[in-house]
């Protein structure tokens, strides 16, 4: 499934390590559906995880862009906050 988005804002997140798991970072854009029609948009906001090769490319660079997603899986965290993955094909700017 492809989805289009609106990036808002950007989250930078690092765990330290413990004796179970590595330290780990991520990075995420903070983004707003725009599919259309607009009545059929997700109400709330819904992260996407860059991948390593994708942070050179978005990271301080996709704000107030559309990003075009190839949708393979919505993820939740413990808080129940959605995260999607999966690979971007395009970026836009914003109209």
């Amino acid at each position: 499934m492809r989805v289009k988005l609106l990036v808002q804002t950007q989250e930078f997140q690092s765990w330290p390590a413990t004796k179970e798991r590595a330290a780990a970072t991520s990075h995420n854009l903070v983004c707003v559906d725009m599919s259309q029609p607009a009545d059929a948009r997700m109400t709330e906001s819904i992260s996407y995880r860059l991948k390593e090769e994708e942070i050179p490319k978005h990271w301080d660079k996709s704000m107030d862009k559309i990003i075009e997603v190839n949708l393979r899986r919505i993820a939740h965290s413990k808080s129940g906050k959605a995260s999607i993955i999966g690979e971007i094909v395009e970026t836009t700017p914003a109209k």
